[in-house]
């Protein structure tokens, strides 16, 4: 009876360790979305104030760091999601997933969406406006994935975390414009 009850008393305690454990491992990927945060190459005070549901407001002095605070916002709240997009649109879905998917992969590898990213990128003015917003919303986006928890996603799956480009964004409008083409189709 006595090691029916350490035996008990021991599994209780195990069972609490294990439940704190995971506890504190859940509660460290969550987004931050409380107190104060500093995002390297803004040039001025960005404040957020996320609204009753969840969703952010961003109030900055300028343009470019709004989308800075935008990047890293995205990929705090939706780095998995982001990844999938990327890796779908560069054909590279099977490498995490399996080989059911290497079909898709050939897919979007036929349609060269990765070649076209960077090619278009050679002809653009990368000092123009637009290029510099897309450059500190990718910048954003880099500092989290430098600085921010590794989604649990990303733990599950084994999936290093990897620097996005500008390309990359090309790459993901691509497949954007695909799948608005093929939905209309098949609409």
């Amino acid at each position: 009876m006595k090691i029916l009850k350490i035996a008990l008393i021991s599994l209780f305690v195990v069972a609490g360790l294990v439940a704190g454990i995971a506890a504190y491992y859940l509660n460290s990927k969550q987004p931050q979305r409380v107190g104060k945060l500093t995002l390297a190459g803004l040039q001025n005070t960005v404040t957020v104030h996320y609204d009753k549901w969840a969703i952010p407001h961003i109030y900055a002095g300028s343009e470019k760091d709004a989308y800075r605070a935008l990047g890293y916002l995205h990929a705090q709240e939706r780095l998995f999601h982001m990844e999938i997009l990327r890796r779908l649109a560069k054909g590279q879905l099977a490498e995490i997933l399996g080989p059911k998917l290497i079909s898709t992969d050939t897919l979007f590898r036929t349609l060269r969406l990765r070649q076209f990213g960077r090619e278009y990128l050679q002809h653009q003015d990368l000092k123009a406006p637009e290029w510099v917003t897309a450059q500190a919303y990718i910048d954003g986006i880099n500092q989290f994935i430098k600085t921010g928890p590794t989604p649990i996603e990303f733990d599950l799956l084994g999936i290093p975390k990897t620097l996005y480009t500008l390309a990359d964004t090309i790459s993901l409008a691509g497949y954007m414009a695909y799948s608005f083409a093929r939905g209309l189709k098949t609409d």
